[in-house]
């Protein structure tokens, strides 16, 4: 039994129409799991676009623990708020995943049941993790652009999951002129790279839009470095399937893929093109500039997966 004066604050923002409208059903749950932990909750429900952002900055500094529950965009929103903070001032997150893709959530090996999830977001074990800047815009952990992003945030994950890349993309294009080339310049660490992309992402996490899985790196969340992936405009059918091989081995050295690790870069595209940051669409511009913010928030992971992520 906790007294009121030793317990401490805590922030419960619920996207209600998460996950088809299960958000609602999260809250009791959570605000008990919290005050068996010795948390004093305060509940939020978002109402609007940007809503988790306000609430995050405004009531964030007052309170040690921020648990979210939705899906990625929501999870985007309260980073948004919390990188207004001073770094001190800036509770622990933990993450309830609502959403259809949750790629945050695979990398941070989050489980899949609604109990264990309220229980890695409360009881969990705190670490640290580098935060995107896209332009002076945070984000938590994808800035994409290009055709395959836009198919894969339109289709569920159980579709992805069936048909395999290869059968993905030729389910979703038709033909190659659905694909358009983008001629893309990029300044990293001294070097320039120029061609025509089909797609790029700029990524603190394990898997891209649930179909870029980097099954054959180490993927570290804190240490300072984006992974980076360009894929080129595909010339052909046979092209097509030769990028579908590299995506699906998780084999980026083909001569079509363009795969590398940094902490900031530049991007300029002749005509300005939308981005994805975190499954919220952008409109960017003509230029870019992308920041790791290393070790910006602290995040909850499950006890026994623990050192899965680190």
């Amino acid at each position: 039994m906790f007294l009121r004066s030793e317990r401490k604050k805590a922030l419960l923002v619920v996207n209600a129409r998460a996950g088809s409208a299960r958000g609602e059903s999260i809250i009791a749950p959570c605000v008990t799991a919290l005050s068996e932990a010795g948390w004093e909750p305060t509940v939020f429900t978002t109402t609007c676009r940007s809503d988790a952002t306000q609430i995050a900055a405004d009531y964030g500094a007052d309170a040690k623990l921020l648990v979210c529950s939705g899906g990625d965009g929501t999870m985007n929103e309260v980073i948004r708020g919390l990188m207004m903070l001073d770094r001190e001032q800036r509770p622990t997150v933990g993450y309830i995943p609502l959403g259809s893709t949750n790629d945050f959530a695979v990398a941070l090996h989050l489980p899949k049941r609604i109990d264990q999830m309220i229980d890695a977001a409360v009881n969990g074990v705190p670490i640290d993790i580098d935060v995107g800047c896209f332009n002076g815009r945070h984000y938590a952990y994808l800035a994409s652009f290009g055709a395959f992003t836009d198919m894969s945030y339109s289709t569920p994950q159980e579709v992805k999951n069936a048909l395999g890349f290869l059968a993905y993309l030729g389910s979703g294009v038709n033909s190659l002129a659905n694909i358009h080339p983008m001629h893309v310049t990029v300044r990293v660490e001294g070097t320039l790279i120029d061609d025509e992309f089909a797609f790029g992402a700029v990524s603190n996490t394990s898997s891209v839009a649930g179909l870029i899985n980097y099954k054959n790196a180490a993927i570290d969340l804190n240490d300072g470095l984006f992974e980076v992936i360009f894929i080129k405009y595909p010339q052909n059918p046979i092209e097509i399937g030769r990028i579908a091989h590299a995506i699906t081995a998780g084999d980026f050295e083909s001569e079509l893929v363009t795969h590398f690790r940094c902490s900031e870069l530049s991007i300029a595209f002749d005509d300005p093109v939308p981005w994805i940051l975190d499954g919220e669409y952008v409109d960017a511009g003509h230029e870019i500039n992308i920041k790791n913010i290393h070790s910006a928030v602290k995040i909850m992971v499950p006890r026994l997966d623990l050192s899965a992520v680190i």
